[in-house]
């Protein structure tokens, strides 16, 4: 990644930070589906320099991030986000400091709530019980046990999202709302970067797939 695109969220008494994430993710969201390369991967990384902030997890400021100035400038994110000039400041394309020296891995993490583990707890534990030979009810309170133990509120960053994938159907507004979590992890110098990114502008998970940006302020 040699370009970059900083766009910051301006909220104010009528649109809080977290409305306009909602709102200016989706947008960006569609842009790179719209931009993609292949059916799920996408050339164009996001990134969220303030991520972590006291105030604000993700903090007000959005990066994208690309291999060519070109790549950015087709992008045509001012058109994009032409409905929220007021909430945004898009700054001009610059190249990436040389003086790079930390990497940063930006994934989605796929969070399930405890109540939906027990909704789920049944087929979980047949397939347990099948696969270690094992009576299913001694599975079945094992894995309840599990459940009531553990503290799955998630602290991670989130931003609320519509669905555009399922219910193609059904109104945009009566699609299914999802949180996006997102985990950073920090590298150092010299990491390997195999993957591309999907339409979120994020890397997958699988370990040889890791696609980095480079961490600056």
């Amino acid at each position: 990644m040699k370009y970059y695109l900083d766009i910051t969220l301006l909220p104010d008494a009528e649109a809080s930070l977290g409305f306009l994430w909602f709102k200016i993710y989706q947008q960006i969201h569609l842009l790179l589906v719209e931009n993609k390369v292949s059916a799920k991967d996408s050339v164009i990384a996001v990134s969220f320099p303030h991520y972590g902030d006291k105030a604000y997890p993700l903090g007000n400021k959005m990066r994208l991030l690309a291999t060519s100035e070109s790549q950015l400038t087709g992008l045509a994110v001012e058109r994009w986000l032409s409905r929220f000039a007021d909430y945004v400041h898009i700054k001009g394309i610059k190249a990436v400091p040389e003086n790079v020296t930390q990497f940063a891995c930006f994934k989605r993490w796929q969070y399930k709530s405890p109540n939906k583990l027990r909704l789920e707890v049944d087929k979980r534990a047949q397939y347990l019980a099948k696969k270690n030979n094992l009576p299913v009810m001694q599975v079945k309170e094992r894995l309840l046990a599990s459940i009531d133990s553990l503290d799955n509120a998630s602290k991670l960053p989130f931003i609320n999202l519509t669905s555009l994938s399922t219910d193609k159907t059904k109104p945009i507004n009566d699609r299914r709302n999802f949180k996006l979590f997102i985990e950073r992890e920090l590298l150092s110098d010299g990491t390997p970067s195999n993957g591309m990114y999907t339409c979120y502008g994020l890397s997958r998970r699988d370990g040889s797939l890791h696609a980095l940006v480079p961490w600056f302020d």
